[in-house]
C-alpha cells in the first residue's frame, strides 16, 4: 500500500549561523526530529525541544512549515501547557522570529519573562508541550494594588479562557481568597468590543451554597474597548476553612 502523501512530509532541518549551538550538537536535533510525526501539506506545527532554563523559563522548540513559500509572522503566541494547565503565554513579534523558510523545521530559542509565567515548573507532573494559540489579542489591565502572585493569576486565567462574543461585556472570575475577617475575590471585566464601557458601579453577592453571606459594590470603572480589567472585592466576613464559596452579580 502506499503511504498517503497527506502526511508523509518531513520538513527538513536548518541550521543557521548564529544558532548557539556546536556542530557536534547537530546530531541531536536530527535525532529528535525524526521522532516527531510527519505532518500534511500547508502546516505549521511547533514542538518543544529541551528546557535549558526554568526561572524564567527558556527552552529550545522546533517549529516546522510545510507550506511551500517562506513567510514571517508577528504578534505569534504560543503557550506552554503542562496537562489542561497554563504554564505561560508569550507574544513573539516580528522582530524575534526569523523567516520561516519553505518546507523546513527551524529551531527557535524563546525566553518567557518572569510575568509571561504562571506556574512554578517544580510543582507539575505533566510533561511541558508547546502549542500555538489562535485567541483575538485583547489589553490586559492590572493594576499595581495586585501582588506578584495574583497578577501571574489573573493572567493565567485570562489567558486559559477563550476571548468573549463582541456583542456585550462580561465577568469572569477569578479567584476568592479567606482573609482572618474578610473575603477578596478578584473578577476580570471583559469588553471584546470596539467601544468603551462605562460602569456606573458593580454589586456582588458572596454565596454560601445557596444562602447570601454578604455582599459589596464595586466604584464606577471605565474598560476600554477590546480589553479586560482585573478588579479587586472586598467582603465583610469571616469564613470558615471548609465553605465553599462563591460569588454573584448583581444587575443594576
Amino acid at each position: 500500500m502506499q503511504p498517503s502523501i497527506d502526511s508523509d512530509i518531513q520538513p527538513a532541518l536548518y541550521f543557521t549561523e548564529d544558532m548557539p549551538i556546536v556542530k557536534e550538537d547537530e546530531y541531536v536535533f536530527r535525532y529528535a526530529l525524526n521522532q516527531l510525526p510527519k505532518l500534511g501539506p500547508n502546516q505549521l506545527a511547533i514542538h518543544l525541544f529541551q528546557v535549558l532554563q526554568t526561572e524564567p523559563l527558556h527552552v529550545i522548540a522546533l517549529f516546522q512549515n510545510t507550506l511551500p513559500r517562506s513567510f514571517q509572522l508577528n504578534d505569534l503566541v504560543v503557550l506552554v501547557l503542562s496537562g489542561d494547565q497554563l504554564v505561560a503565554r508569550k507574544i513573539f513579534t516580528i522582530e524575534e522570529v526569523p523567516v520561516l523558510l519553505p518546507t523546513a523545521t527551524l529551531p527557535l530559542w524563546l525566553e518567557f519573562s518572569a510575568e509571561e509565567q504562571f506556574v512554578d515548573l517544580s510543582t507539575l507532573d505533566a510533561p511541558l508541550e508547546l502549542v500555538f494559540s489562535n485567541e483575538q489579542l485583547t489589553d490586559l489591565v492590572i493594576d499595581a494594588s495586585f501582588s506578584a502572585p495574583e497578577q501571574r493569576l489573573i493572567r493565567q486565567i485570562a489567558f486559559s479562557h477563550p476571548a468573549p462574543p463582541t456583542d456585550g461585556w462580561s465577568l469572569l472570575p477569578v479567584s476568592i481568597f479567606k482573609q482572618e475577617q474578610t473575603v477578596e475575590a478578584i473578577v476580570l471585566v471583559r469588553n471584546p468590543s470596539g467601544q468603551s464601557l462605562e460602569l456606573d458601579s458593580l454589586s456582588f453577592e458572596l454565596l454560601l451554597g445557596d444562602q447570601t453571606v454578604a455582599a459589596t459594590r464595586h466604584a464606577s470603572l471605565t474598560v476600554s474597548s477590546q480589553s479586560e480589567h482585573a478588579i479587586r472585592l472586598s467582603f465583610d466576613y469571616v469564613a470558615h476553612p471548609a465553605d465553599s464559596l462563591a460569588l454573584r452579580y448583581l444587575p443594576e
